[in-house]
């Protein structure tokens, strides 16, 4: 796909074939995890060819939502993905949703966009799950001394021993409780 990408750039085409190429590009590589695939083809298409061959209003709006979520999610730039939203005029209550949650440390409105998405959205979301992982479990560390194991699964999207080994955490499990926090005995 990348010596396709770049025979079209070098031959200069900007007519229906170049966009139907990068639409598919995009989409595949955003699928298959590839941002070095993905993102300057998002790119190329927005400053070359959607100006010289313009996409229709429900491509447009997909596209822009996925740059969106890449910068926001994968590139943690927020400043640029509220200037990408503003310049388009791109409106869009997921992607909002997802700004949002990422910039608040919000786990459950994160699960809820992520819900909200399409399979494409939900690739690009990904990027931001770990993240947003790691955040909420460090406000349950912060907030509790011992909860239950079931509401740390539930909280976190995993399981015990998965995010145990994942996060490399020191909190002990006594049956199907989590002890976050000893308490000290003086």
């Amino acid at each position: 796909m990348r010596k396709l990408r770049e025979a079209i750039v070098a031959s200069s085409r900007l007519d229906e074939f170049a966009k139907t190429v990068y639409v598919f590009i995009i989409r595949t590589t955003i699928i298959l995890r590839h941002p070095e695939s993905y993102h300057p083809a998002l790119l190329h298409l927005f400053r070359r060819i959607h100006s010289a061959k313009p996409l229709n209003k429900e491509e447009a709006s997909e596209f822009i939502g996925y740059y969106i979520l890449d910068l926001a999610c994968r590139q943690h730039d927020f400043v640029t993905a509220f200037h990408v939203r503003d310049k388009y005029d791109y409106r869009s209550t997921s992607i909002d949703m997802v700004l949002m949650a990422l910039m608040h440390g919000n786990w459950v409105l994160f699960q809820k966009a992520k819900g909200a998405g399409n399979a494409l959205e939900k690739c690009l979301m990904e990027w931001a799950n770990g993240r947003i992982t790691d955040h909420a479990v460090r406000c349950l560390g912060k907030s509790y001394l011992t909860v239950t194991k079931s509401y740390v699964e539930q909280s976190t999207g995993m399981e015990w021993e998965e995010l145990k080994e994942s996060r490399k955490m020191s909190w002990a499990c006594d049956g199907q409780t989590i002890i976050m926090k000893q308490v000290k005995k003086t």
